[in-house]
């Protein structure tokens, strides 16, 4: 087998996941490569070392274009390297209107190759932004050129095939994933451990911590968080305090607002690398990620390797998969006060059961090991692709 994955820049949260698919591919005595569109695009600020990425990976030449909030890729080149590597199968991750996507998918139906195209669709019914006009249509037209979909879920299946109404294709399963290895707790962590994460970012020692990881954008709810948390009583409070890590357009309007109002609870720490990440989860009682629109935050998977109880909404893609009947967190149905202050209320009882933490953990290893999902996506390209290529031949 040949995989080739076409995406748009490289991130820290495909890494992880593309090392282990290149080492399952090789295992196979197969060959695996990743095309980026881009080396990095605005508002991102991870910094990755070479030597992270340890499979074959190149940063395509290309033209870049900002549209709205939209980075369009142009990458002219990708049809020299597809015909290169020579894949039998090439998995597009990220949005379907990349440039260098429908270019692709232009250059293989007029060269009538036998090359088979995959699209990573993480959609669902919660994260549509544009339901009506031109763009459905649009969509519906592009996606309908690939010959297979991997799905993270039956909700983001049921948004191509009910939703979109789209011609039925074979379908595989490929959750995200993380490096659950990495977002453990060590067994030998213990208090001074939290109260020297707390002393190096300058927060209370005495201190429960609620931490949101997102973009400070108003689709993460940013600002309605801080002024949620605003009028929450000390009594739901309870010692906690709302951290923030992350950058965004909504950053300094909010350190400004907390400022002027004393809201000496809430801490904004910037954008932090992995490690710091890890350690702020490790020393935090309860997540939180107030989303209007995600198709499904690996930052939910993140939290629940590391054992934290969650509070989320039902506009998070994977919150089916990442709470179970409010035993290890809880979902409310939309961004609004009044559930926020019910919810807070149960998540202060969670973050005191260690039983909480140990059902995120032991649901995250059970749906979320990253490589039980590589083995089983390999699996189901052979299964589900070849197979269906067998028998239409036979016909």
């Amino acid at each position: 087998m040949k995989l080739l994955i076409i995406t748009n820049i490289p991130t820290p949260y495909r890494i992880a996941f593309f090392n282990v698919l290149n080492k399952e591919i090789i295992e196979r005595n197969g060959s695996f490569q990743v095309l980026y569109c881009a080396k990095n695009e605005p508002g991102r600020h991870w910094n990755i070392e070479q030597n992270e990425q340890k499979f074959d990976h190149q940063i395509l030449d290309g033209f870049h274009i900002k549209f709205k909030k939209l980075y369009l890729h142009l990458n002219i080149s990708v049809v020299s390297k597809i015909k290169e590597f020579n894949p039998d199968y090439i998995l597009f991750a990220g949005s379907w209107n990349m440039l260098t996507v429908i270019y692709s998918l232009y250059y293989l139906s007029i060269s009538r190759s036998s090359v088979k195209t995959i699209f990573w669709s993480e959609g669902h019914d919660g994260s549509v932004r544009y339901k009506r006009g031109i763009v459905p249509h649009l969509r519906s037209f592009i996606l309908n050129k690939f010959n297979a979909f991997a799905v993270p879920n039956q909700r983001s299946k049921n948004y191509l095939f009910e939703y979109l109404k789209l011609i039925k294709k074979p379908i595989i399963i490929l959750p995200n994933t993380v490096d659950g290895d990495f977002y453990q707790k060590p067994h030998n962590w213990n208090e001074n451990n939290t109260q020297s994460v707390k002393e190096k970012f300058g927060l209370p020692n005495n201190s429960k911590i609620c931490i949101q990881v997102a973009q400070i954008e108003e689709r993460k709810s940013a600002k309605d968080l801080v002024l949620y948390w605003e009028k929450l009583s000390a009594t739901i409070k309870q010692g906690f305090i709302l951290v923030f890590v992350g950058e965004g357009s909504l950053k300094e309007e909010l350190i400004q607002y907390a400022n002027k109002n004393f809201l000496k609870d809430i801490f904004f720490l910037g954008n932090q690398q992995k490690e710091n990440v890890r350690n702020l989860l490790f020393a935090s009682n309860v997540f939180v990620l107030l989303t209007k629109n995600d198709p499904n935050p690996l930052s939910l998977i993140e939290a629940s390797f590391a054992g934290l109880p969650i509070l989320t909404t039902r506009f998070a893609g994977n919150c089916d998969e990442i709470i179970h009947l409010d035993t290890n967190g809880i979902v409310i149905e939309s961004v609004d006060f009044e559930q926020f202050q019910t919810a807070m209320i149960s998540m202060s009882k969670l973050s005191s059961l260690h039983e909480s933490g140990e059902w995120s953990l032991s649901n995250a290893k059970r749906n979320f090991d990253i490589e039980l999902i590589a083995k089983n996506f390999i699996d189901q390209i052979v299964k589900n692709i070849s197979l269906q290529n067998k028998v239409q031949n036979n016909h």
